[in-house]
């Protein structure tokens, strides 16, 4: 199984620096070390929380393979009970070689 936490900014937030973002979220994941760094992605904007606009925003991600149900427990509470401040956490999951679905986590 493979997570993917896609982070949307909230309004007001600019981070616009990558290694900045890179840091700071790196920080956040830190009891996670199966998440590595993925750049950005850009997500169908009738998902994103803030940002409606039609031309969409690129969000950082982290990825992690070769997940675990109990990892994928573990991560859900944690990004609820302790969201990354500034940040939406958009989480989605997938098996190999099949398309990766949102997961509700609050």
């Amino acid at each position: 199984m493979r997570i993917r936490l896609m982070f949307e900014p909230k309004p007001g937030v600019q981070c616009n620096v990558n290694e900045m973002f890179r840091c700071y979220a790196e920080n956040y994941l830190s009891d996670f070390p199966q998440f590595v760094w993925g750049g950005y992605i850009v997500m169908d904007v009738k998902e994103h929380k803030y940002n409606m606009n039609a031309a969409g925003e690129p969000f950082y991600q982290f990825v992690a393979t070769d997940v675990t149900d109990e990892l994928l427990t573990q991560v859900k509470e944690y990004v609820k009970t302790n969201p990354m401040h500034g940040y939406h956490t958009h989480m989605h999951v997938g098996m190999p070689n099949e398309n990766e679905q949102a997961v509700k986590y609050d």
